[in-house]
């Protein structure tokens, strides 16, 4: 029998299922209903369960170099890493991600965010504004976050947020983040219509959509 790692119950009328990035069950249940309802919906999804968490767990296995910081991910592709003496500051080279010695301690994590962030704010602030000026949409401004579980956003004052882990993933995927979200200056929700924009500028843009979803992981990352 499958056990849930998690039950939230709240004033919802139906029962839901999430499988987290780190292949947890978590089910959403109304205040009121039985353990016995719970256990047998469970029980009913059983497969799907168990098939996700399969899924879940090869992507987990797969990466797990870069979830133990072995290797680093800029732009799709994956770099070892190599310490460098003398070396004044991260650089990028054709296979690895050389990294001044005196940063292989305690602080290391935060060096290579920084790094990234650096990074993520020029190349995605130039994406963006290619993008933007292809679309004619105007946007208010844009910013550079550490969200949790987000990718980027759009709010109702035109305001772009990007997640600067987006600097990890390929070109393609980052150009369909940011399409998606200046999309939402034009149609405020998710709607046919919403499609309809993306599509015209990403028209496979189902296929940046899986996967986007098989680098959930890294939002995970360089916390």
């Amino acid at each position: 029998m499958i056990k849930p790692d998690l039950i939230i119950r709240t004033h919802r009328r139906s029962l839901s299922i999430t499988i987290t990035k780190n292949a947890e069950i978590i089910v959403r249940a109304p205040k009121k209903l039985s353990m016995d309802k719970i256990i047998s919906y469970i029980n009913e999804k059983e497969k799907w369960i168990t098939t996700k968490q399969k899924e879940i767990q090869e992507r987990l296995n797969i990466n797990k170099n870069i979830i133990n910081y072995n290797q680093l991910l800029f732009l799709g592709k994956k770099y070892n890493i190599e310490y460098v003496n003398g070396l004044k500051k991260i650089e990028l080279s054709s296979d690895q991600l050389m990294i001044p010695s005196k940063y292989n301690n305690e602080y290391r994590i935060k060096h290579i965010r920084d790094w990234y962030i650096s990074n993520a704010k020029i190349i995605l602030k130039d994406r963006l504004e290619y993008l933007a000026n292809i679309m004619q949409i105007d946007y208010s401004g844009l910013t550079i976050n550490n969200s949790k579980n987000r990718w980027g956003s759009c709010d109702i004052n035109r305001n772009i947020k990007l997640n600067f882990r987006l600097i990890m993933l390929p070109h393609r995927v980052i150009d369909y983040v940011i399409v998606h979200e200046l999309s939402h200056i034009l149609e405020f929700n998710h709607s046919k219509e919403f499609y309809k924009i993306v599509s015209m500028i990403i028209p496979s843009y189902k296929l940046q959509q899986k996967q986007l979803k098989t680098y959930d992981y890294i939002l995970s990352l360089f916390r």
